[in-house]
Parts: C-alpha cells; structure tokens; sequence
C-alpha cells in the first residue's frame, strides 16, 4: 500500500532525526511508533499525511511511493482555529472550505457507528467546549467522511479518559483499515499493535537508530530487552578482555623500555633491537586499540532519576485535609461533597471522565495543601504554567547559584538524556517529553512531603515508565496522581478515586476497572 525507502530527515541545525528509514504498511497492518518525545514520530505522520508541511522546516531525503491515495490524518494538534469552529461546520467543510450539508446524513450514522452521543443541538458548539474522547470521535468522523484507505494518527489517546481509551482500543482493533498511530499507552499498545516502529537517538543523540519489526509490544521489548542484556554482557568481557590485553603489553613495553634506558653505549647492535621492539609493540597497541569495539548499549530506557534518601513521612501525619461542598468552573458546578485526606506515604490516584474537572480539583487540592503550609510540589497538566519558556532548564531549576548545585542539575537532565545544548536552549523549544522531564527534576530536587502530579506520564515513552514508577515508589511522602495510565495506577497507586458529579467514588478494590 505505502512504501518509505532510505528516509533520512534533518534539522536546519544539522540534527539528524531519522537515517536511512525503510519500511512499509500493508493491509491489516496496526502499526504503532514509539520513541521519547522529539525522535521523529510526530515528523514520519506528517511525511505520509502531509508532505508538503515540513517541506520548509526540515531537509528529507528519500521518497514515499505506493497506490493510497486517500489517508486520513488526525494532528497531535488542532490549530486554535479549528478548536473555535462549530462541530457541525468541522466535520462537514472539505479542503475548499466548502461545507457539504448533503453529507449530514452519513455524518450522523458514522457518529452512531462510533458512539459518538452527541445529541443534535450541540452541533453548534465549538469543538474546544467537547471533551478530548468527544473531538477525538469527531475528527475520526470526519475522516471516516472521506473514505480513507489509511489511517494515520499522532497521539490519539493524549487526553482520552479510561472509558474512551476502552472504545479506542475497540475502534482500532475493530477496524479493517490499516493504521499507523504514535502512543505513549502501554496498554493500549499491549492490546491492538501488531508490528512496531520505534524511532532513538543514541549516544548523546548523535546517532539515530529505527527498528521496525512485525510481533505485539511484548513480545517487541522481551526481545529488545535480551539483546541489550545480551550486548552489554558482550562488551564487558570485550572490555575485560582487552584490558586484560593491554596489561600484559604495558609489562612487556616498561621491560623493553626499561632496557633500552640502561643499555650499554658499546651495545649499538643490541641498541638497535631494543628500537625495533618498541617500534613493533607500539604497532601491537594500536592494533588493540584499532580493533572494533562492541559498543555498550544506549537504549532510551537507560535513564536514571530518583529522590535523594530521607526519612519517610510518618503514617499519622495528616498533609491535607479538605472539605468542597462544590466544584465550579465560572458558574457551572462540577462535583458536590468532596472530601479528601492525605496522611504519610499514601498512594493515591485520581479518575474520572473527561470534563468532570480533575484537573479543576487538582488546582484547588494543591492550593488548599500550601496554606496547611505542607511542603508539596506540582506537576500540572499544562507544564507552561510553571516553566517560564524563555529560560533555560538550568535557569529554571537554579535556586542558590553554587556550582555544586549546578553540577546536580546538570548532572540529573544528562541521566534524562538531555544533551548540554538542550539544557542551554529556551524551554519554549522543549518537546513536551522534555518539559515533564524537567518538571520531574524539580520534584526531586525540592523539599516536599507531598507531591500532587496532573497526568505525569502522558508524554513519557513507555520504555521508560519503569524508572519513573520506581522513582516515585521510592518517594519518602504521599502522592496525588490524575492520571489515565493503567499500568501507572496499578503500579504507583494503592488508593483509587473516581471524581463524578457525586464526589469520590473509592474504587480501590476494583481492579476490573483499570482491564
């Protein structure tokens, strides 16, 4: 159906992103890329759906061939535009601008074939007064309108909640049209993926590396996981070896050398044979050093991060203690009767459809923690709240100026991959990945008893959820999660919440909720 041969992308900068990509998407095909934020991902959607939007901003190489014609692209964004425009005209305006009000028929039976449930006098509303799983469903209605042979989606499932994440994996699974999709959802990609893409940058992101192979994510990092066990375990014995190697010639070498220093004036013959062995052991070393070296593995998973060791809050102390008779957005309430009450070390994630207002509450929950005067750090759902984006990351997490201070910051950002000229650039021109790693080594790097985190790991790579995991799992205080993320409330999380129009709904022992 579509083929990409020897795709190579670069930045205007000289940045090489993607080198010398080749794969193809046939019929049946549930493709998924993954990679940390910034390797490409969102680029390689736009090659296929929209070549002609990155023709100025980046050098590609290589070309794309094949006979779809019609592929259905769904953006990692909408333009503000867009967000202003009424459902109705969204759905129903071609690429003239035309609105086609013959196609409101078929527009509302794909709406009932995709659960829509979006009663007809809300046609009208903008799309930036649905919830994320309701413009999601729009925008697949729309594309579904113009008879795609392919789909392609960056970052569907950014700002699905739990029941729209269920019908997503449904839809995918369901349908019989090929798809290309970028997630971060470890368990949505455990479900639907049948052949996986995945985009790295190694080695201090000098050296792009893609692998595409045709199997399920398990099975995709089992494998993963033996080959770099498998390499490591290889260059440390080539390294042992080697210096291994290395100190027999330094023995040999001090010897030779050693007598050539103390040989006698009248031995010119002898002189001469002492030259010619340094002159060949020098030839032996840089044939030691010449030979081809298995390098040790730098997979993105390679990231540490953790709290520094303190003594743990203990079980009794109350960190927050509040009481909401109403939740209100402007005049609209949200919620009634919430309680909430957080003592030592508790675990607790935050559900709820989307719109119900966790985010809302989240925001009221961490103010109400600062006046108890409970030492807590925030992670809001949108970093730019607290990144100020014409500082740089090591600006931003300053807070005495001393060099020893200086070297921890940059010490923890470079465990997180970032490169020194990322660490020097305006966070405005952080990825979003990038933009939740920094906020998340302010949280380790802060005094807090309490941390109150809005979706954490929505723009982290799967592949390294298990540090993030430990690394909170680890933490000396409580935590306070909205997150999304199955695997993350299962793992992090002891106490689950759902936010509805009634309160909190303790579902902690529900664990048919999180399948």
């Amino acid at each position: 159906m579509l083929t990409l041969q020897n795709i190579t992308i670069t930045t205007p900068k000289g940045r090489v992103l993607v080198k010398d990509l080749s794969f193809s998407i046939q019929a049946g095909d549930k493709m998924a890329i993954i990679g940390e934020e910034g390797n490409g991902k969102s680029t390689i959607c736009k090659l296929i759906a929209t070549p002609s939007s990155i023709a100025e901003s980046l050098i590609v190489d290589g070309k794309v061939t094949g006979d779809t014609k019609r592929i259905g692209y769904l953006p990692q964004w909408l333009a503000d535009e867009e967000m202003k425009t009424a459902l109705i005209e969204f759905v129903l305006r071609d690429e003239t601008g035309w609105i086609d009000y013959e196609k409101l028929t078929e527009m509302k039976r794909w709406m009932a074939k995709l659960d829509v449930g979006i009663p007809e006098e809300r046609y009208d509303d903008p799309l930036n007064r649905l919830s994320g799983g309701e413009r999601i469903k729009i925008q697949l209605v729309k594309l579904m309108l113009q008879e795609p042979e392919l789909l392609v989606l960056d970052e569907p499932t950014n700002d699905l909640d739990l029941n729209a994440l269920r019908w997503f994996e449904e839809f995918i699974l369901s349908t019989t049209l090929p798809i290309l999709f970028v997630s971060h959802d470890e368990t949505l990609l455990k479900r639907c993926v049948n052949r996986i893409l995945h985009l790295e940058q190694t080695q201090r992101k000098t050296v792009p590396l893609w692998t595409c192979v045709s199997c399920g994510y398990d099975e995709y990092v089992s494998t993963r996981l033996h080959l770099i066990e498998r390499q490591t375990t290889l260059s440390r014995k080539q390294r042992a070896e080697y210096e291994k190697q290395l100190e027999k010639w330094r023995q040999i070498y001090q010897k030779v050398e050693h007598a050539q220093s103390t040989i006698s004036r009248q031995d010119p013959a002898g002189a001469r044979l002492l030259k010619k062995k340094i002159k060949n052991l020098k030839a032996v070393r840089d044939r030691l050093d010449g030979e081809e070296k298995i390098k040790k593995p730098d997979p993105e998973e390679s990231i540490t991060l953790f709290f520094q060791e303190k003594e743990p809050v203990y079980d009794q102390k109350c960190l927050l203690d509040d009481i909401l008779p109403e939740l209100k957005i402007g005049g609209r309430v949200l919620a009634q009767n919430l309680g909430l009450t957080i003592y030592g070390r508790a675990r607790i994630g935050l559900l709820g459809d989307n719109g119900s207002g966790k985010t809302t509450y989240l925001a009221h929950l961490h103010q109400k923690a600062r006046e108890r005067g409970t030492h807590v750090g925030y992670m809001p759902q949108n970093y730019d709240e607290l990144l100020p984006l014409s500082s740089n990351a090591v600006e931003f997490l300053t807070q005495d100026g001393t060099k020893e201070e200086k070297t921890r910051i940059m010490t923890y950002l470079g465990n997180l991959k970032f490169t020194e000229e990322e660490m020097r650039q305006p966070i405005s021109a952080c990825s979003q990945g990038q933009k939740a790693k920094i906020l998340l080594v302010s949280l380790v790097l802060g005094d807090n008893d309490l941390l109150i985190l809005d979706e954490p790991t929505r723009n982290l790579s799967p592949l390294t959820l298990p540090v993030v995991e430990e690394m909170l799992d680890n933490y000396h205080g409580a935590i306070l999660a909205v997150s999304h993320d199955r695997r993350f409330l299962l793992n992090v999380t002891g106490t689950r919440y759902v936010l509805s129009a009634n309160g909190l709904e303790n579902i902690s022992q529900d664990f048919g909720y999180l399948v």
